[in-house]
């Protein structure tokens, strides 16, 4: 009698865990909080990101002659990095300054994302540059922007 109890104990503590390991796992906001959404690309070219999805599109201010492109957003922020190499055209961005662009966040002061062809630091002396939401700086011969 007693062998049954724990036998059935054991039974219904291992079907209380299984299903709650089933319901954390398999809700979609749970899933979200342990892993965010993310979507990234690489791409050669502009001309190759061509039709791209929202969220791994090009912004429009990258050089049309920019190489070795990559993108990174998180889809629940809505923050993205970027980083391309320019072969001949550097983006001109102006001084990051809310009075003359409202969309300037002057409190980002580094992204909110990171991958491993993002920069750990950025070096002394580099000016961050502004362009709407996004802030730009160039280092190491490439170019990194970020949205807050």
């Amino acid at each position: 009698m007693e062998n049954v109890r724990a036998v059935k104990r054991r039974l219904l503590i291992g079907l209380t865990l299984s299903a709650a390991s089933a319901f954390l796992l398999s809700g979609c906001a749970v899933a979200n909080v342990i892993s965010p959404p993310f979507a990234a690309a690489i791409y050669a070219t502009p001309a190759d990101a061509a039709g791209a999805a929202d969220a791994v599109a090009i912004p429009g201010w990258v050089p049309a002659d920019a190489t070795n492109i990559r993108i990174k957003t998180d889809e629940t922020k809505h923050a993205s990095i970027v980083m391309f190499t320019p072969t001949a055209t550097p983006p001109t961005f102006t001084a990051c300054d809310p009075a003359t662009d409202p969309q300037v966040d002057q409190n980002s002061k580094a992204p909110a994302l990171d991958e491993t062809w993002w920069p750990q630091a950025i070096n002394p002396g580099t000016g961050v540059t502004c362009f709407g939401p996004w802030h730009l700086f160039g280092q190491d011969g490439a170019y990194y922007g970020w949205t807050p």
